[in-house]
């Protein structure tokens, strides 16, 4: 089979792979039909996360399992599902409380060993294991690319809205327009915010946002906390979300929010430490929440504002390359040429 594999710092390559097998008895193979590229991908790319070179890279995919191993309930070969990027085993005592992106034996795809050396699925087949608690279906209503970023990206972005505690009326300010942080002002105006305030450098991510409903701020061009503190009588938003995953978006959020606020972070911080301003978050009683998202928690409540027409997943799509596109699509991505890409095996 064709796949997408990591060989270094700004350097992918579609390579010939074995197709994979069934090895137990809770696996599913997935025949992926629609798969694309995530800012987490651009982590390895960068060389800011250590990768194997070889590596199968990705986690975003929509397909149909080719065949299920002889422990899985829920699907069987022809069903059309939805993966999440993380893998969890459904039995231990964090999945059985429905927080699966806590499971002791959590696995995410296309992120080298040290994530759980769980081939990705930037490639025309995956092997999904504890399928049963990794994958959902795939509304028979939706087209791939509606339900395809329920697995992540989506379900990410509600997340950190629904982390941040999100209500009718709030002022929100989002760190970050990329494909993330444009689902995180979705999902605010769908919990009811009054005000979306778009955070960002790159012309284009401030158009798409504004384009989404959202009011962009050129972080370039102003200071953020400036416009939002004279846009909310000088207390700050609400809630903030920060959606980038770097030292200077989360200090940029935390100057954003209000006293008694909250800061939802989503951005992937590949980093072991960053500065915290602990003293300004003591004094402004400031709630600090978020991480790895939880998908399996969540994907049910996305999929179902996709089929109601409440959120159009499809919108931020600017590309649709074939498998053999992908360093191509990688490179426009990277140049922020792209605001998501699409792969199609």
């Amino acid at each position: 089979m064709k796949a997408v594999t990591f060989q270094g710092p700004r350097a992918v390559r579609v390579e010939e792979r074995p197709k994979p097998r069934i090895q137990e008895a809770d696996d599913a193979l997935v025949r992926v039909t629609t798969g694309a590229i995530c800012g987490t991908d651009l982590h390895f790319y960068h060389g800011r996360t250590p990768m194997e070179e070889g590596f199968v890279l990705g986690h975003e995919f929509v397909g149909v399992i080719e065949e299920a191993g002889g422990g899985v309930k829920r699907f069987g070969p022809g069903d059309r599902v939805v993966g999440s990027f993380i893998s969890a085993c459904g039995h231990c005592w964090y999945c059985r409380r429905n927080l699966r992106n806590k499971c002791t034996g959590m696995r995410i795809f296309g992120c080298g060993f040290a994530f759980g050396d769980l081939p990705g699925s930037q490639a025309e087949y995956v092997l999904v294991p504890s399928a049963d608690f990794t994958l959902t279906p795939a509304p028979i209503g939706l087209s791939d690319e509606q339900a395809l970023f329920a697995g992540d990206i989506l379900t990410t972005g509600y997340y950190c809205a629904h982390e941040g505690g999100v209500r009718p009326g709030d002022v929100v300010a989002v760190v970050g327009c990329g494909p993330v942080g444009l689902f995180a002002q979705m999902s605010a105006r769908v919990l009811g915010a009054a005000a979306v305030y778009g955070i960002d450098l790159v012309p284009a991510r401030l158009a798409a946002a504004q384009q989404a409903g959202s009011r962009p701020i050129n972080a370039g061009e102003c200071d953020p906390a400036d416009a939002i503190l004279e846009a909310t009588d000088w207390r700050g938003a609400d809630v903030v979300m920060e959606c980038v995953g770097n030292e200077a978006a989360l200090e940029t959020a935390l100057r954003l929010v209000r006293p008694a606020g909250t800061v939802s972070v989503v951005g992937v911080f590949v980093e072991d430490r960053v500065g915290l301003p602990l003293g300004d978050l003591w004094i402004k009683n400031v709630s600090l929440k978020g991480g790895i998202c939880n998908v399996q928690g969540h994907w049910e409540q996305v999929l179902s504002l996709i089929e109601q027409g409440r959120i159009d997943p499809t919108s931020i799509i600017s590309h649709t390359l074939s498998l053999d596109e992908a360093p191509r699509g990688y490179e426009l991505f990277d140049a922020h040429e792209a605001t998501k890409v699409i792969l199609k095996p």
